[in-house]
């Protein structure tokens, strides 16, 4: 194996990434909590309004059943009885709300919006007619035609009404400083003085800012400005309002702290584009941790991001959204994790438990090996495997990169390792010596699909753009497992990580897991 190379000092200083993504200082409270709570008002916010949806849905089905004769007639000849009435309203209830809900009415920042949200619900009226018809049709049902159309056409007519009595409502409570998105505006100084200025008092957006972070494009060799780095720049307030705002530094702290604080919103002003390390790291870690991203029209130049306008008269700006960073997706992602996890560990226990005693037979040492490894967001956990080395051979590793010439450092795993056992070349070949590994997996530390665990010292020698595979949980199986293993190198494998943080999804992860059975068959790069 080549020898790898360490970044240079420069790079480090540049870096966004300075070891880990959790803050050491603690965050100052009050209260007992942090200074800044997450918005739960949006969820009964929304709550409510799906339950007026409904309302208005059940309204014009009472006012259908009971004015328009022939309906009336209906159920009369049908001899309908109260109880297929109701099922009948909930029939159609049930369906409008689903059909706003595809409409996706219900999204984020549809609730401040005024034509948009219109047209929604005229559209999701047209959607309901379609079904109803459709569902009638395969089930044989018998529902008036009235129904199937008057009653959706009511329906949008009486939400159009009630949606802008809610919007109204949730102006009036912006305008009092509530109801509003808490608020992080990175940019140069420039930029975040004009953002404060549109952002505050603008209730249809409802961004609230409550703390800045000032950059600047850092420099390069030549001392020109190089877009790849930005760098900190102190921050000068030229009023009251912007006196008030909490000043954050540029690191890999940043997306923590304001997610601590209770940022549901970053707002990119300027300074940043596609082609920005900082940018790409930057917008990985606020998605992972749930915090969206919205920048000017100037600067929403993204890659491998779905962008939604919000075009605001006084500040156009654009979301970001990587699908695979939802809460629907992750919580999908675990509980595929729970369910192969336990399989494994059940399916798999007669030849765990065989390796076991071969292991602890050759030289009396420990089965189980047990080693601090960095997961999520950069804190550490407990990795289980099965010994495959002599005993305390870890603490040798350095010495033995140097006598090979090699950089201990990421992705440190010579061919014809001294340290490797009989029996542990045999369960590496076979990786057999990642079993225990399920049990990490089902405690939650790791996930079936990621990048591999490493440890603290390969951490340390991280750039800002591979401190993303930090993002996601390590996984068991990943791209680099089946794309080569430690034939790979350094370069080919942190491109593998990184596409991986940024385009991951469970389609994907079953295709690698797929891939994982021809790659441990083959052996390929496994010693």
């Amino acid at each position: 194996m080549s020898s790898q190379k360490r970044p240079s000092s420069r790079d480090r200083s540049t870096s966004f990434f300075d070891g880990t993504y959790f803050p050491t200082n603690s965050l100052p409270r009050r209260n007992g909590v942090f200074a800044y709570s997450a918005p739960h008002w949006s969820y009964l916010y929304n709550a409510t309004l799906i339950l007026l949806d409904a309302i208005m849905s059940l309204l014009s089905t009472t006012i259908v059943v009971l004015v328009h004769s022939e309906t009336k007639e209906y159920i009369s000849r049908n001899q309908l009885s109260g109880d297929d009435v109701l099922a009948m309203a909930a029939l159609v209830t049930g369906v409008w709300i689903l059909c706003l809900a595809g409409a996706r009415i219900y999204t984020r920042h549809m609730m401040g919006q005024g034509y948009e949200v219109y047209s929604r619900v005229i559209a999701a009226g047209f959607y309901t007619i379609i079904a109803l018809c459709t569902i009638i049709y395969l089930f044989k049902l018998f529902v008036p035609r009235q129904i199937v159309l008057a009653v959706p056409l009511l329906s949008v007519l009486f939400t159009l009404i009630e949606r802008w009595f809610m919007r109204r409502s949730l102006q009036r409570n912006r305008a009092r400083g509530g109801y509003n998105y808490a608020t992080v505006i990175v940019g140069s100084p420039e930029g975040i003085h004009q953002a404060v200025e549109q952002l505050d008092g603008n209730t249809a957006l409802g961004y609230a800012p409550f703390a800045v972070c000032a950059v600047a494009n850092g420099n390069s060799t030549s001392d020109r400005p190089n877009p790849q780095h930005l760098v900190h720049v102190p921050f000068t307030p030229t009023n009251d309002r912007e006196r008030t705002l909490r000043v954050l530094p540029l690191d890999s702290h940043l997306p923590q702290t304001a997610k601590d604080l209770g940022a549901r919103t970053m707002v990119i002003t300027d300074v940043m584009s596609r082609h920005s390390e900082t940018m790409r790291t930057l917008s990985l870690a606020m998605e992972s941790m749930g915090i969206e991203l919205a920048f000017s029209a100037g600067v929403a130049d993204i890659d491998g991001a779905t962008l939604h306008l919000r075009d605001n008269a006084s500040m156009p700006v654009f979301t970001a959204t990587l699908p695979q960073y939802s809460t629907r997706t992750r919580i999908i992602k675990r509980v595929m994790d729970i369910i192969g996890s336990l399989l494994a560990l059940i399916i798999s226990s007669p030849v765990m438990a065989v390796v076991a005693l071969l292991v602890r037979a050759e030289d009396g040492g420990p089965a189980i090996y047990k080693q601090q490894r960095i997961g999520l967001y950069g804190k550490t956990f407990t990795l289980y495997k099965f010994r495959s080395m002599h005993v305390n051979a870890d603490k040798i590793d350095a010495q033995l990169a140097k006598e090979m010439g090699e950089n201990h450092g990421i992705l440190f795993k010579p061919k014809d390792d001294p340290r490797i056992t009989r029996i542990g070349r045999f369960i590496r070949k076979t990786s057999l010596d990642e079993f225990p590994q399920f049990l990490n997996v089902l405690i939650g530390n790791m996930s079936l699909v990621g990048p591999r665990p490493q440890q603290q010292y390969e951490v340390n020698e991280y750039a800002s753009l591979y401190s993303t595979r930090l993002l996601v949980k390590p996984g068991i199986t990943g791209l680099w497992q089946v794309s080569g293993r430690s034939d790979l190198s350094q370069e080919e494998s942190e491109r593998l990580d990184v596409s991986y943080v940024e385009r991951w999804s469970i389609n994907g992860d079953i295709a690698i897991l797929l891939k994982t059975i021809t790659a441990v068959i083959r052996g390929t790069g496994s010693y």
